[in-house]
C-alpha cells in the first residue's frame, strides 16, 4: 500500500465498485441520504435532483455486499457558462462504507464521462468541513475563497484540479464573483493569499449596502372636470328574473329544550364570520429579502486582482505557487492520435 502511495497511484478497493447511472428507483434513497447530512452538503429538493438525472448528472455507486446503493455524486461538465470547466455539486457516501475509496471511485467515472473539452472541475466548499481533507487528497488545489452568508459567517473555498492527466497547458481560473444561488447573496471571490494556508482565516470583505439614488418626485396632474359636462349616471342594477311562486324567508334553525320545545339558535351575523382566506391555505408566505448589491466598484477592483494573480500563476515559472497535494492520481486519460479526426459523412 505505501508503494501505491509513494506512486500517487489509486488503490484497487477490497470490494469491487460498480458505478452506474442513477434512476428513478434511487431518488428516495439519495434523498434520504442527503437529508441525513444536509448541513455538509447544503440544501437541495428532490426535483433538483430528477433534472440532475433526467440530465444524466447524477451518479450512485454500488457494491455486490450492499442491498443498496453506497454513494451518490450530482455535478456538471459545464459551468459559468464555461466548457473546459466542470462542477460538483455534491458527492456523499454512506458512513457505513467510507474509507473504502467510494469517493474516489466515483470523482474518476465523473472525468471519464465528462465532455472531450473539459480540462478542469472545481467545487465550493466550507472551510469548517473535513470533506477539506478529501479534496486535497483528489489533488484538488485551494485557489480563491468567498464569504459565506451573512447569518453564518463562513468561509467557502474554491477548489479546482487538472483532470486530464500530464495536462500542462490549461490555464487555471476562478470567477470573480458569483451570483445568487441558495443564499440570495451576491459574494466576491477573492485569491487566497500566497503562504497562506486554506484553513487559516481569510480576510474576508464586508460588503455593505449601496445607497440607491431618490428619484425626483414628480407632480400628480388635476383632473378637473367642466361643470357643463353632464356627470354619467352610474347603470341600475338589473332585477333577477323568477319564475314561480315567491321565495319563503328561511326560518332559523332550531334546537331542543329540555321541557321539549324547540328553540330557535342565534344566527351569526357578517361580522363574526372569519375571512374564508384564513382556512383556503392561498397565503403566501414571507419571502426572505434580498442582499443589497455589491458596489461595482469593489466588483471591478475583484475583477482585476483574479486576472492578475491568474495571469502570475499560470506562468510556467510558477507553476509551484499552485502545486497539487494529491494522494492518489485520480485523473482522466485521453487517448492519442497522430492525425486530425475526420468528420463523418453524412448519407445524401
Amino acid at each position: 500500500m505505501n508503494e501505491l502511495i509513494s506512486q500517487n497511484a489509486l488503490p484497487v478497493p477490497n470490494a469491487p465498485i460498480t458505478v452506474r447511472p442513477a434512476t428513478h428507483d434511487d431518488l428516495p434513497w439519495i434523498d434520504a441520504l442527503h437529508k441525513k447530512h444536509s448541513k455538509q452538503l447544503g440544501y437541495a429538493t428532490t426535483k433538483q435532483f430528477q433534472e440532475y438525472l433526467d440530465l444524466g448528472g447524477l451518479l450512485v455507486a454500488e457494491q455486490e455486499t450492499m442491498a443498496q446503493p453506497i454513494g451518490y455524486v450530482m455535478y456538471r461538465d459545464r459551468y459559468l457558462k464555461r466548457d473546459e470547466l466542470g462542477v460538483i455539486y455534491q458527492l456523499c457516501v454512506d458512513p457505513s462504507a467510507q474509507r473504502g475509496l467510494i469517493g474516489a471511485t466515483l470523482l474518476k467515472e465523473v472525468f471519464e464521462r465528462s465532455a472531450y473539452g473539459c480540462r478542469l472541475f472545481c467545487c465550493w466548499c466550507a472551510q469548517d468541513l473535513p470533506a477539506n481533507r478529501f479534496w486535497e487528497a483528489m489533488g484538488f488545489v485551494p485557489i480563491a475563497f468567498r464569504g459565506g452568508s451573512t447569518k453564518k459567517k463562513r468561509v467557502h473555498l474554491f477548489w479546482q484540479k487538472k483532470i486530464v492527466e500530464g495536462d500542462t497547458e490549461t490555464r487555471w481560473w476562478y470567477p470573480s464573483k458569483t451570483e445568487g444561488g441558495q443564499m440570495r447573496e451576491d459574494r466576491l471571490a477573492l485569491p487566497i493569499p500566497p503562504g497562506l494556508h486554506w484553513s487559516e482565516p481569510m480576510p474576508v470583505i464586508e460588503v455593505k449596502e449601496v445607497p440607491t439614488p431618490l428619484k425626483p418626485a414628480v407632480p400628480k396632474k388635476r383632473v378637473t372636470t367642466s361643470k357643463k359636462q353632464p356627470v354619467a349616471e352610474p347603470p341600475k342594477p338589473r332585477m333577477p328574473m323568477q319564475f314561480g311562486p315567491p321565495p319563503t324567508a328561511a326560518t332559523p334553525p332550531t334546537a331542543p329544550t329540555d321541557s321539549g320545545a324547540t328553540a330557535s339558535l342565534p344566527c351569526p351575523t357578517p361580522q363574526q364570520v372569519p375571512p374564508l382566506e384564513r382556512f383556503s391555505g392561498t397565503e403566501k408566505k414571507a419571502s426572505r429579502p434580498k442582499a443589497p448589491p455589491i458596489d461595482p466598484n469593489l466588483v471591478r477592483q475583484a475583477r482585476e486582482l483574479r486576472d492578475r494573480y491568474l495571469e502570475h500563476v499560470n506562468r510556467p515559472e510558477h507553476a509551484s505557487l499552485l502545486e497539487s497535494r494529491a494522494k492518489y492520481a485520480v485523473a482522466k486519460q485521453l487517448p492519442a492520435f497522430d492525425e486530425l479526426p475526420t468528420m463523418p459523412r453524412l448519407a445524401a
